[in-house]
C-alpha cells in the first residue's frame, strides 16, 4: 500500500501521521497542529485519535490508558468486568495484531466459542487461533492484500504472529480486486446474516 502509494499519489495527496490535530477551521479548510504548522488544502480528511468508543469510556472498560479495553486473550472477556466480552477496534491489540474487520470477526467467534465452553462447563480452547486478511484498493480496480495467523501463547497470555503464515501483494492489480470482493460478501454474510 505505501509502495503504490509513494509510486502514484505522494505528489496529489499529503498524508501526514503522527500529528496532533488542535483544531479545523472547515470554512477556511484548514488545520492545525499543535507543533507543525497549520495547512490549507482543498480538501481535508482528518482522523481523530484512536480509542474505544464513548460507551467504553463511560462505563469503564475503557481501563488502558483510559484509552482501551484490557482483555483476557484467550475468551476476550473484559479485565475490568466478569462475564463482558469486547472485540474488535475496542481492545487494546496484541503485538502485531491489526485493527480490521477479519481479525473483529475472528474476535468474535474465539468469544462466542468461550462463552459457549464457560455456560456448558467445559475447558476453553487453551490456544485458539485468529485470521486475518486484509485488502486494499489503490485504484477503481487495482487492490492489494495483507494476510496473517495468530496463534494465543498460553504463557504469555498474548496473541503471537504464526511465523511464516502471513503474506503480501507483489503488486496491486486486478485479480485481487475479484479476491477482495468475494471477501467482502463472506464476511458480510458471516457476520450480518
Amino acid at each position: 500500500f505505501k509502495k503504490y502509494w509513494s509510486d502514484n499519489y505522494k505528489d496529489i495527496v499529503e498524508f501526514r501521521p503522527n500529528h496532533k490535530v488542535l483544531a479545523v477551521d472547515a470554512a477556511n479548510r484548514t488545520i492545525k497542529f499543535d507543533v507543525q504548522e497549520s495547512v490549507r488544502a482543498d480538501v481535508l480528511n482528518v482522523l481523530p485519535a484512536m480509542r474505544a468508543g464513548a460507551i467504553a469510556l463511560q462505563t469503564g472498560l475503557a481501563n488502558v490508558n483510559n484509552r482501551w479495553c484490557g482483555i483476557k486473550y484467550q475468551s476476550f472477556e473484559s479485565l475490568a468486568a466478569k462475564d463482558i466480552h469486547i472485540l474488535g477496534d475496542a481492545i487494546l491489540a496484541a503485538p502485531a495484531m491489526p485493527k480490521s474487520a477479519h481479525m473483529a470477526n475472528s474476535h468474535a467467534k474465539v468469544a462466542a466459542s468461550a462463552i459457549v465452553a464457560q455456560l456448558s462447563d467445559l475447558e476453553i480452547n487453551a490456544s485458539p487461533y485468529l485470521t486475518n486478511t486484509c485488502y486494499s484498493y489503490v485504484s477503481d480496480k487495482l487492490v492489494v492484500h495483507v494476510s496473517s495467523v495468530h496463534q494465543y501463547n498460553p504463557e504469555e497470555k498474548t496473541y503471537k504472529t504464526v511465523a511464516g503464515s502471513g503474506g503480501l501483494s507483489a503488486q496491486a492489480n486486478e485479480l485481487e480486486g475479484t479476491y477482495a470482493w468475494n471477501w467482502a460478501q463472506n464476511i458480510w454474510a458471516d457476520s450480518l446474516l
